[in-house]
């Protein structure tokens, strides 16, 4: 039996870019924009609000960042309107 370990990149603070959240644990890396320019403050710190070009929304704060995709797989859709974005 082959097991394959997905890893991470260090912490990260582009404001776009491919990133994996802290959670879910499971799924895959994304191509994320920073929605709001201006963090909110919460009680773990910043809150920073993402959203991914395929539509799924993160949110990072400074006890939870937002990682690397290091080697964990990238998802599909955003690659496809990454590089529709490219060709345009």
């Amino acid at each position: 039996m082959t097991q394959i370990a997905q890893i991470t990149g260090g912490a990260s603070r582009p404001s776009r870019g491919w990133l994996k959240p802290m959670f879910p644990i499971t799924g895959k890396a994304h191509y994320y924009s920073q929605d709001k320019a201006y963090p909110a403050i919460t009680s773990h710190g910043r809150a920073y609000f993402w959203r991914s070009l395929c539509g799924i929304d993160a949110v990072s704060t400074d006890k939870m960042p937002m990682f690397e995709p290091g080697n964990w797989d990238r998802c599909k859709k955003c690659e496809q309107k990454l590089s529709r974005r490219s060709a345009a």
